[in-house]
């Protein structure tokens, strides 16, 4: 599967090394320099398209129009949706997936504004430490 991933920071530095040990081909899009000599570093086999996400011309290097799956790692929402829509209409991406970074804004990420799975991080922390408590009251 070809996977195209914004937002090289830590959360996508561990799952590029998960999906190249699942045998995926990986593409990495990220702005910040240091962030793309440490992904250059540490993992050489996935290719690392330097620059903003959200522009045309940096999705279009990417082979997004290739893409099985787009992944959306960003720290802001906006620019996860814009990205996501434009992934949908623009490059026929099947698949789109994103964080949600601020928990108010879980609603907008749909399949009508390009997000097929919305991932709130808050959402699963506050899931994961109720199913502990659970677990330590019985």
């Amino acid at each position: 599967m070809y996977i195209v991933i914004v937002g090289g920071g830590g959360v996508g530095f561990h799952l590029s090394q998960k999906l190249l040990s699942h045998g995926h081909k990986v593409t990495v899009i990220e702005k910040r320099l240091k962030t793309i000599e440490e992904l250059k570093l540490k993992l050489p086999e996935v290719e690392i398209i330097e620059g903003d996400g959200s522009k045309l011309k940096i999705l279009r290097r990417s082979g997004l129009d290739k893409a099985d799956l787009l992944i959306l790692l960003t720290g802001i929402d906006e620019k996860n949706l814009s990205i996501g829509l434009l992934a949908k209409n623009e490059f026929k991406v099947p698949r789109v997936v994103s964080r949600v970074n601020d928990p108010k804004h879980e609603w907008l990420f749909d399949k009508y504004l390009g997000i097929d799975n919305a991932i709130n991080r808050a959402a699963l922390m506050v899931d994961e430490l109720t199913k502990i408590l659970k677990s330590t009251e019985a």
